[in-house]
């Protein structure tokens, strides 16, 4: 076989596993979200719309938008602690563990790592960007779990989730635009101030617990 075959081949190989990842993360995500449906409980549910709405600044009574709504059943999901201290996801896991196979809870230990983060764009099309982090400039290239993503353009930032598959990470649930760069500079400010106080503490963990803060701000 040439080299150009043997190129193809691999290339098709590493499509063909990053189709494959994707649609089991994509699996793993859905059974999460209908598992935290059935078994969160009215206080839970209750308790984390609360504290959603109180630290984004809403009425407690206003009725969440489409994209607010995503955005909290995704931050239900991953990022509210229970009144045990739990995540829904971490919950999912632990009581499905025999049902799930090894490379759903390899999977499923990257989706309890991540966190919604401001990402920038560097080059966009129908269906991958090409992007880079706030504290980190390394770029990665990104696909979203609808196929499709939303119009993006060089230079302006959102909010993702993603994770990483094969050749691209994927985005789980919403994609929230970024209004103003001022919002992410205020958070790598947030970010550096704890550190002072938190050597340890990683950008991740940072935002795992105060992303919230910073969402739809203007």
């Amino acid at each position: 076989m040439d080299m150009e075959g043997s190129i193809l081949n691999l290339n098709s190989f590493r499509e063909t596993k990053q189709l494959q990842g994707e649609k089991n993360a994509v699996q793993l995500y859905t059974l999460a979200g209908d598992y935290t449906e059935r078994t969160a409980n009215i206080r839970e549910k209750v308790r984390a719309k609360h504290l959603f709405r109180k630290t984004l600044g809403l009425s407690p009574e206003a009725a969440f938008t489409a994209l607010q709504n995503g955005v909290f059943q995704n931050w239900f999901l991953f990022d509210y602690k229970t009144i045990q201290g739990s995540t829904m996801f971490s919950l999912f896991l632990k009581n499905n563990s025999r049902q799930l196979s090894e490379p759903d809870l390899i999977q499923g230990a990257l989706f309890l790592t991540s966190a919604m983060e401001p990402i920038r764009v560097k080059k966009f099309d129908r269906n991958v960007i090409t992007a880079v982090g706030a504290e980190h400039e390394s770029s990665f290239q990104m696909r979203h779990m609808d196929g499709d993503l939303p119009d993006m353009s060089a230079g302006e930032w959102f909010f993702i989730r993603k994770i990483p598959i094969q050749m691209f990470d994927i985005a789980m649930g919403p994609i929230l635009p970024i209004k103003d760069k001022v919002t992410v500079d205020r958070m790598l400010e947030a970010y550096s101030e704890a550190k002072l106080k938190f050597p340890e503490l990683t950008w991740r963990a940072f935002l795992k617990t105060n992303v919230l803060y910073f969402l739809f701000r203007e």
